[in-house]
């Protein structure tokens, strides 16, 4: 597909033909100066183009198309908007901040994901909420009883974009487009776009989108500090309580499947640190209760499998650990993108066991300038 490239770039926020109502919204999120995709990105997405934009994780990307949203519905009252997000998890943190922004504006929203009642997703549903934010499966389900559930959608956005289009998400986002009419912007937004993703988009996008590729794309933003340590594979547990046991902020460790979580919480529990665990088996008001509890600090470190890996973004994570390595390289980019988020400080830790150094091969690239640990 031939994307158009733009030069064009706003420095600040009030250079950009942003609804008024927004620039007090930014100042008390305590946002003052664009990251580098929104300079890029926003003069393009308010200006109704459609467009994929792609950047590290922690750049913003979620502000770009939700400011652009708001925008779009203050201006026009007759518009509605659709995010679509690959988890529950990424979801619920879109819809945080769209509660955050929203504050005020009577503009109407609804989270559709599985897990919730659905009697009530079905209420809120009947009043055409402005804008509505859900995972593909759980909005194909209302769209079965409801053909005219997404009626005068202006503006879609495809979040994680690599994901929808590479996990089988794509016959789901079809199904979707299909029940829309007429004209409407579509935003695409991942930290990776594979050429399999790109070829797939071509159903969605119109002709004369725009790419929005930053220079820190698929790579670790700069103000990550890297630690990788070398070790056998029954000294983790301990070598990874030396480093938690230094640390005063929020920590999130990664492993690869729930027995290792488990086991995990377990270890660090015993040793008189605070930790909870989340992984796939627990109901979504578990996972609630215990996001809401790290968020708040009632612990310290959050273990858990890369079903937190995409779209959680929590201020001021101190370290991210990858206990065990992922199998594919934008995974590994998704954990260690969960710190030094929006400007911030951070570090990430990663263990490597001798039956794992042939997997790491191909992280290498992405930890370049590591400080390594024998």
């Amino acid at each position: 597909m031939k994307f158009f490239i733009s030069e064009q770039t706003q420095e600040s926020f009030a250079e950009m033909p942003l609804a008024s109502q927004m620039l007090p919204i930014l100042q008390k999120m305590k946002i003052d100066q664009p990251t580098l995709i929104q300079k890029q990105a926003f003069p393009i997405a308010l200006a109704g183009h459609d467009l994929v934009g792609i950047a590290e994780t922690g750049s913003g990307k979620t502000l770009i198309y939700l400011l652009t949203i708001f925008s779009k519905l203050l201006s026009d009252p007759n518009s509605r908007a659709l995010v679509l997000t690959p988890s529950r998890e990424t979801a619920d943190q879109v819809f945080r901040t769209v509660t955050e922004i929203s504050e005020g504006l009577s503009i109407s929203s609804c989270l559709v994901v599985a897990g919730m009642p659905d009697k009530v997703q079905t209420s809120q549903l009947k009043k055409n909420p402005r804008l509505i934010v859900a995972t593909p499966g759980r909005l194909l389900d209302h769209l079965s009883g409801n053909k005219l559930l997404l009626q005068k959608m202006s503006i879609m956005v495809i979040d994680e974009a690599d994901r929808m289009l590479n996990e089988g998400f794509g016959e789901q986002l079809k199904k979707i487009k299909s029940t829309t009419r007429g004209e409407y912007q579509t935003m695409m937004y991942s930290a990776n776009f594979h050429k399999l993703a790109e070829k797939f988009s071509e159903s969605f996008l119109r002709p004369g989108c725009y790419l929005i590729k930053t220079q820190g794309a698929e790579k670790p933003v700069s103000n990550l500090k890297q630690i990788v340590i070398f070790t056998d594979y029954g000294l983790k547990k301990d070598k990874l309580l030396k480093v938690l046991v230094k640390t005063r902020g929020p920590c999130i460790v990664f492993v690869n499947d729930q027995p290792n979580a488990e086991s995990v919480h377990h270890h660090l529990s015993e040793n008189g640190l605070s930790a909870d665990v989340i992984h796939g088996a627990f109901k979504h008001g578990h996972r609630e209760r215990v996001m809401r509890d790290f968020r708040s600090k009632k612990f310290q470190v959050l273990i858990t499998t890369d079903l937190l890996a995409r779209g959680l973004d929590i201020p001021d994570i101190e370290i991210v650990v990858n206990f065990d390595l992922p199998n594919e390289t934008e995974d590994f980019l998704h954990r260690i993108g969960r710190t030094a988020r929006a400007g911030k400080n951070g570090t990430a830790v990663t263990f490597v066991a001798k039956s794992e150094e042939k997997l790491f091969n191909k992280f290498k690239p992405y930890v370049e300038n590591a400080e390594e640990r024998r």
